[in-house]
């Protein structure tokens, strides 16, 4: 890990730091937390450390086991399908609460950029996980920003983060038609919510969720 931060840095920085390397695997499951040279890489005390991977334990990211340390949180087929199972039923939640609270304007907005996305002739799995990424971000974060929830958002966004540790090894060898599918599942979401019609609109979000969770799944078996 390099020394990216400067001695007076504060736990938040810390706490996120070590969270995006958990959960994009630079720290592998199952792996001991080494304090004392993250001490000396960052440059500060254990003290603040400590604090971050608190936290991070707080969110199941993080086990603690007596007289051995701490180590990042090992990675199963039941935790994933209990973290769909439940992300789908609060998904469904807020899209309900916000389907008639976002406003046309960021509707077609996201209809507009939906529709200028590439589909195709993507070289890098780079490339093909920042287009995932931003569908994602469009879609699933205007349903979060509207639905007028601050704890079912939280929640949510807990769940999508812990998902994420699985959806960064499954997405590594993206094929570019799955680019496609994705593409597809997104815009029918779009297109209900544009059309207002919230019923259509939540079983689209439902299926591709489950279709998320089938795909992400098939990888670990």
């Amino acid at each position: 890990m390099k020394k990216s931060l400067n001695r007076y840095v504060l736990t938040e920085e810390i706490y996120a730091l070590l969270k995006g390397h958990i959960l994009n695997h630079d720290i592998a499951p199952g792996e001991k937390v080494n304090i004392d040279q993250l001490a000396r890489d960052l440059e500060v005390s254990n003290i603040p450390i400590r604090e971050a991977l608190s936290r991070l334990a707080a969110e199941g990211l993080v086990d603690t086991v007596p007289f051995k340390g701490m180590f990042v949180a090992k990675m199963s087929l039941q935790e994933l399908d209990e973290m769909f199972e439940i992300r789908m039923e609060l998904e469904c939640l807020s899209i309900r609460k916000a389907a008639r609270l976002i406003p046309a304007s960021e509707l077609e907005q996201l209809k507009k950029a939906m529709e200028e996305y590439p589909r195709s002739d993507m070289e890098s799995g780079e490339q093909r996980i920042q287009v995932i990424a931003e569908m994602n971000q469009g879609l699933h974060g205007l349903i979060l920003n509207h639905c007028g929830n601050h704890s079912l958002r939280n929640l949510i966004e807990t769940y999508i983060e812990k998902i994420q540790r699985y959806l960064a090894l499954y997405q590594k060898d993206l094929k570019p038609q799955l680019i496609q599918v994705e593409w597809e599942e997104h815009m029918r979401i779009v297109q209900f919510l544009v059309a207002r019609d919230e019923q259509s609109a939540e079983q689209a979000l439902k299926q591709h969720l489950e279709n998320s969770y089938k795909r992400t799944r098939a990888f670990f078996v």
